[in-house]
């Protein structure tokens, strides 16, 4: 019996591997981790999500510290748990530290500058979507302010949700994340997403707890069925749950066929996991189309390479074949659907109704399955 981990509740797991699915030269950053679940009795099925609870940046962390002008080591209430713990912990591990809301802004004395942003709307929803709570307290932390009601003006810290690279039967007490680090700017500055940073850069292998729990998504799992034939579309980190899919499948010695579309920027330097998908080929387990859409002067993307194969994609379709696609709701999900809503008319022989119609079927038979961010 699992025991009930959970968002309020997580595991402590520890980092037991963690190594560059990307190459030099990439413009990319993706690893791939994995974290030891020995002693949890955590249960996962192919298919499900891992939440994760980072640690903010401790630069970041540092340089909020001294524009709030306070003892890092004071202790505060968690607004939330009302537990008792530094300023350090919480802006570390609890606290949302880059979102500001107007809620700050209460905090301080009005004087002047604050009262003209609270009074108007338009310039104060600018202001909130321009600053982070570092620009904020760096322009106005010199007035005087109560600790605690700042605080609790921070939002929540929240999970991210990775999904499960591997199956249990391949790797028991165990599961494996593909982690693209994300980054974005913000005034000339390099920022890192939280829980991206934590895991491939942060997290200290088997040292660091990484609080984690499941995610469970009853839409997106294999058929009972094993000889069921499965279509997946997975670019980029979409990959992940199929390669737990195909370990889970191999492991019960599924009958059905495999078909996995692959596509990132560079085949030399972004082809994740090329060695495990290659064995799968040479074995007769799998059907491999990649796009790689860099390496050429037109782009070439999951879409186009799945339409390119309309005739066979359409013949797995009518043997009863499943058809999954994870990764990116907009453009990639849409233009996958676009693609196979164009092979239902041209391979499939069906009218733009009746095509629409069979789509929205393979939906209510849950054999058009998406896992889609």
């Amino acid at each position: 019996m699992s025991k009930p981990f959970s968002r309020v509740s997580p595991f402590s797991a520890v980092i037991k591997e963690r190594y560059p699915l990307t190459k030099l030269g990439s413009t990319k950053e993706t690893h791939h981790v994995v974290l030891d679940l020995k002693n949890s009795q955590m249960s996962f099925k192919v298919g499900d999500s891992l939440g994760i609870y980072g640690d903010n940046d401790p630069t970041l962390v540092q340089r909020l510290i001294a524009a709030m002008r306070v003892n890092p080591e004071t202790s505060i209430i968690h607004p939330r748990t009302q537990e008792e713990m530094s300023v350090m912990t919480f802006l570390t591990k609890k606290a949302n530290i880059s979102r500001l809301t107007s809620s700050f802004l209460k905090v301080f004395p009005h004087e002047a500058g604050l009262i003209n942003l609270l009074n108007n709307k338009i310039a104060l929803d600018h202001y909130l979507a321009t600053n982070d709570v570092l620009d904020f307290l760096l322009e106005f932390g010199h007035l005087p302010f109560a600790l605690q009601e700042l605080i609790t003006a921070f939002s929540p810290l929240l999970p991210r949700f990775y999904s499960v690279a591997s199956s249990l039967l391949t790797h028991p007490n165990e599961v494996h994340l593909t982690v693209a680090v994300s980054t974005y700017q913000h005034r000339d500055e390099l920022r890192y997403g939280v829980a991206s940073h934590f895991l491939s850069h942060l997290a200290e292998v088997e040292k660091t707890p990484i609080p984690c729990y499941v995610q469970s998504t009853p839409h997106f799992t294999l058929p009972q069925d094993d000889a069921i034939p499965l279509i997946m579309v997975g670019p980029g980190t979409g990959v992940a749950p199929f390669r737990g899919f195909l370990q889970e499948r191999v492991a019960r010695n599924a009958a059905g066929k495999h078909w996995l579309f692959f596509g990132e920027r560079h085949r030399d330097y972004d082809f994740f996991y090329e060695e495990f998908w290659n064995d799968l080929v040479n074995q007769d387990k799998l059907a491999l189309d990649l796009a790689f859409s860099r390496d050429q002067n037109d782009k070439v993307y999951v879409q186009h390479k799945l339409y390119e194969k309309g005739s066979q994609i359409w013949e797995w379709l009518q043997q009863g074949a499943h058809f999954y696609i994870c990764g990116e709701a907009d453009p990639m999900a849409k233009d996958v659907e676009s693609a196979l809503h164009r092979i239902c008319l041209d391979f499939g022989g069906l009218t733009p109704q009746d095509a629409q119609n069979y789509i929205k079927q393979l939906r209510s038979q849950k054999r058009y399955l998406a896992d889609i961010y």
